[in-house]
């Protein structure tokens, strides 16, 4: 890999960090990005990038931090950050920052692990890249005249080195591709916009028959739901049985409970007391469990920690119970967690801090559902829960489709999200506009009563905190059944 040639800027720093006294993360990082954007069949925009360069975490003895990073890799770049990470270093002794000497506790290691990608770089041409996008794109407009239809290729080729004055030495790469359709459907009274997407790590989500296939399918749904949404009516404020998708119940997973886990904002979580994670404390119904960690192949995957360790994966609810906490090195120990290579920087201007990966929903005795979750219907999902005794024929029960962002208090377990759409579920079911899907998390999560379908996790995102944005991905099953909850509501003012 490109970051494995540069053999001697690693020995300066090691002869530096020697002459110094100072312990140090190093951190090595080539990424090469391709975007094409089509809009209304023609092309919009087609950028390409090289980003290359390297950050120096060093530490005192006395645990004392500096941080410094340049767009170049060379020996006298890594001189310079020495420099100007030991003067922080030193600064902020001066000034009784807080240190943290954790770090020198991690062992010794040295590891390289390398996808090797099916399609890389240049097995498309750019000119076939664009007649391939192109033509899904007019296949959309084609749909119908009220569409107009925006179609991205984004593909990232990204690498990294993290070497540590213990002796460690890790090389891994994260590529990762994605195929994404914004849809929006104008008539004279309403605009409505929806979206479809299908994550990769290479070139294969425009080359083989079965990505190509699944995006087409669900760029179709998409596309007519937004123009169903065009007549749809307003749907009642209230509290309602409900059933979401995956991806709503990604952004559930990861927006609401996710960040509360992370153990370096503890302090103001609702998943924390006196700073220290709530450990067994019961949060969910006990078929229930929150998964975090790295997958293969996966849009968000990592399988090494910005400081060079594995990373784990973490049942943050085990069976209802808050089990374990997202945790980086500096702050485990202090909510009382073990340790679990959470850390991740956006790049290398970036410190690490805790954050997820593939975060998902996962439920014991799910209902089992013979269908493709691009093929799920409405009607098929009314007749299911029917079937299964999850919902009364006649009952009120509103289904929510997608999830379009939100926001959410740690601190106090407040969420509100946005859906792309609702039906409210019966023989002939009934589409409604969206409408803000709010509550409590603890409420929430503890009226999840039943699961359908297989695990889906392949929604996707990317994850803001701390002004450093990075993949995300997860989901569920295809659906979570959730009791009607007076502090869960849909729609109002």
């Amino acid at each position: 890999m490109r970051v494995e040639q540069y053999n001697q800027v690693v020995e300066v720093a090691k002869e530096i960090g020697i002459a110094k006294g100072l312990y140090f993360i190093l951190r090595l990082q080539s990424r090469k990005d391709l975007g094409v954007h089509i809009n209304n069949g023609k092309t919009e925009e087609i950028s390409s990038g090289n980003l290359e360069g390297m950050g120096l975490q060093v530490f005192t003895p006395e645990g004392f931090m500096g941080f410094a990073a340049a767009d170049q890799i060379n020996e006298q770049v890594v001189q310079d950050l020495f420099d100007k990470a030991a003067f922080l270093a030193q600064q902020s002794q001066s000034f009784h920052g807080e240190p943290n000497i954790e770090i020198f506790k991690l062992q010794a290691h040295q590891t390289r692990r390398e996808i090797k990608l099916d399609y890389p770089y240049g097995t498309l041409s750019l000119m076939e890249i664009e007649t391939q996008l192109k033509e899904l794109n007019n296949e959309l407009m084609d749909v119908d005249s009220k569409l107009s239809v925006r179609t991205l290729l984004r593909l990232t080729d990204e690498e990294w080195r993290i070497i540590r004055s213990d002796g460690t030495d890790v090389v891994f790469n994260i590529p990762r591709s994605m195929l994404y359709h914004s849809i929006t459907a104008k008539s004279a009274e309403d605009t409505t916009t929806t979206f479809a997407n299908l994550p990769g790590t290479d070139l294969g989500v425009l080359i083989k028959k079965e990505n190509l296939r699944k995006i087409q399918e669900r760029g179709k749904k998409a596309a007519q739901l937004g123009l169903d949404l065009l007549s749809a009516p307003k749907l009642a404020g209230g509290h309602y049985k409900l059933v979401i998708d995956y991806a709503l119940a990604k952004g559930l997973a990861h927006e609401a409970f996710g960040h509360a886990a992370e153990t370096d904002s503890i302090e103001s979580s609702i998943l924390g007391e006196n700073g220290r994670f709530k450990t067994g404390m019961m949060v969910a119904d006990s078929n229930l469990s929150i998964i975090d960690g790295p997958l293969e192949g996966d849009y968000a995957y990592q399988p090494i920690s910005a400081v060079g360790e594995e990373r784990q994966t973490v049942k943050i609810v085990d069976h209802g119970k808050l089990n374990a906490g997202l945790s980086d090195i500096f702050s485990a120990a202090r909510a009382g967690v073990p340790y679990t290579g959470a850390e991740r920087v956006e790049n290398f201007f970036h410190l690490p801090i805790a954050r997820m990966s593939n975060i998902r929903i996962e439920m014991e005795k799910a209902i089992p559902m013979n269908q493709e979750f691009e093929s799920v219907t409405p009607r098929d999902l009314y007749r299911l829960l029917v079937e299964n005794h999850l919902m009364k024929a006649d009952e009120n029960v509103l289904y929510l489709a997608g999830f379009q962002g939100g926001q959410v208090n740690p601190a106090f377990g407040d969420f509100v999200f946005h859906c792309s759409g609702i039906y409210q579920l019966s023989p002939e079911p009934v589409l409604y506009k969206p409408a803000i899907f709010s509550g409590k998390i603890l409420s929430v999560l503890r009226s999840v009563k039943a699961a359908i379908g297989r695990l889906q996790i392949d929604a996707i995102g990317t994850c803001g905190k701390m002004g450093q944005g990075v993949p995300s991905c997860g989901g569920s099953h295809y659906f979570l059944v959730i009791d009607q909850n007076p502090e869960v509501t849909i729609g109002g003012e």
